[in-house]
């Protein structure tokens, strides 16, 4: 249910943050969240439950100057599970306001850990892994009982009882619905004298099984893999021990490959699908010899001299060559094919160079703003950038999803250049 401006809604909360709840959200949650949804959470947690609010009211206080910034952000925390969102006909919107997780269990978390080393890197999750996993524990001794070494449970009260069999039961789990994996399927492939099937019909379990699956891109049948590594290997079903195995999966499977996680919408303070495109072209630009793009552009071998030329631009202008490989894309479509002289490019090199333009990515935003725009400015890596042009959508979606440059294949090359340099039509 989309909202509007004019809308009023009210909020519930059971808990008010604590210190612990916000050193969480700043150091785990904002790098996945972004600075609008960390604004709108915790402007929610100072509203009063007993009157409606305004939409339009919100909007003011984070001074954003668009409503889809604020249905972003509330996205965004619906799908960490901050919060839950409602509605009613007559009574309009509802927002169910949820402490968040623990170190503990955000780092437990495969979904929320792996997001996180994403944005920040996996040395800063160690070391906050490492302070919460050892700690001041570090010498003892855990001679804690388990349920069943103090509780019996009869027929009639079974119940959940594997609680102490997962080790982790988060009670503010992040929903993933993965319609690509058929969770029955994977159910079904077990030997019953392998695995419990009351494990495998355990709520929570789907959805930890689901969450990995889709964070790994992992099948029916990798899962399974996954999980008897888990038992042979670590002898229970801990998440995280699960979520290890599947990550060594992936990585098998994808060798040179890394793990991107991206807003499915354009997104003004986190990446989106829009940016992992520019991002593999700038990738494939910058592991291509301007040779290579010389010759996919004309269809023959370029001259010694054209090869110098650019050798030479390089050597003047010290632009790295996916820069030198932008130019030679918007230089060609300017001039319909035809190659000038060095002259020419070393214009517009030197009014690159005044725009602050350093590297490949910078040269493809700087031309993918008006013309009105380019003349003076300078290149501001903190600005988000329009989403790609309307003639760029069909690009990469024919290109493997790769972000580790590869060598190319000379088919591969031709639908790269063929593709990428209608970026550059102004």
């Amino acid at each position: 249910m989309p909202i509007t401006i004019n809308d009023n809604f009210k909020v519930i909360q059971k808990h008010m943050l604590s210190g612990e709840d916000n050193f969480v959200l700043a150091q785990m949650y904002l790098p996945i969240i972004g600075i609008d949804g960390f604004g709108l959470y915790n402007l929610l947690f100072t509203l009063d439950v007993n009157e409606p609010h305004s939409f339009k009211k919100i909007l003011e206080a984070l001074n954003f100057n668009s409503l889809n910034f604020l249905t972003q952000a509330f996205h965004k925390l619906e799908a960490v599970a901050l919060i839950e969102s409602y509605f009613h006909e007559q009574k309009g919107f509802l927002y169910l306001l949820k402490t968040p997780l623990s170190r503990t269990s955000f780092l437990q978390n495969p979904l929320l850990s792996s997001f996180l080393t994403t944005q920040i890197g996996e040395v800063e999750v160690m070391k906050m892994r490492t302070g919460v996993d050892q700690g001041s524990l570090r010498s003892y001794k855990d001679i804690s009982k388990a349920f069943d070494e103090v509780y019996d449970v009869t027929h009639e009260n079974v119940g959940n009882v594997f609680n102490r069999i997962f080790k982790i039961k988060n009670s503010q789990g992040v929903k993933v619905l993965n319609p690509d994996f058929d969770y029955i399927f994977f159910k079904m492939s077990f030997d019953s004298t392998f695995i419990d099937p009351k494990i495998l019909d355990d709520e929570e379990f789907k959805q930890q099984i689901l969450a990995i699956s889709f964070n790994y891109k992992l099948n029916e049948e990798e899962m399974k893999t996954a999980i008897e590594k888990t038992i042979t290997v670590n002898r229970d079903l801990k998440y995280e021990d699960i979520s290890k195995h599947a990550r060594a999966l992936f990585q098998e499977k994808n060798k040179n490959k890394t793990m991107r996680v991206v807003t499915k919408d354009d997104d003004a303070f986190l990446n989106s699908q829009t940016d992992d495109e520019t991002y593999q072209l700038v990738q494939r630009l910058d592991s291509m010899a301007p040779a290579d793009v010389l010759k996919e552009q004309s269809g023959i071998a370029p001259s010694v001299s054209e090869i110098k030329m650019f050798e030479d631009l390089i050597n003047n202008t010290k632009f790295p060559i996916g820069v030198i490989n932008v130019m030679i894309l918007y230089v060609s479509n300017q001039k319909q094919g035809e190659m000038p002289g060095y002259n020419y490019f070393e214009k517009i090199a030197n009014s690159w160079a005044r725009a602050k333009i350093t590297n490949t990515k910078a040269a493809i935003d700087y031309l993918n703003r008006p013309k009105t725009e380019r003349s003076g400015k300078t290149y501001n890596p903190t600005k988000k950038v329009a989403k790609l042009p309307d003639w760029y959508e069909k690009y990469e979606k024919d290109l493997e999803k790769a972000v580790t440059p590869e060598p190319l294949s000379e088919e591969e090359k031709k639908k790269v250049l063929e593709e990428a340099n209608k970026r550059f039509n102004d």
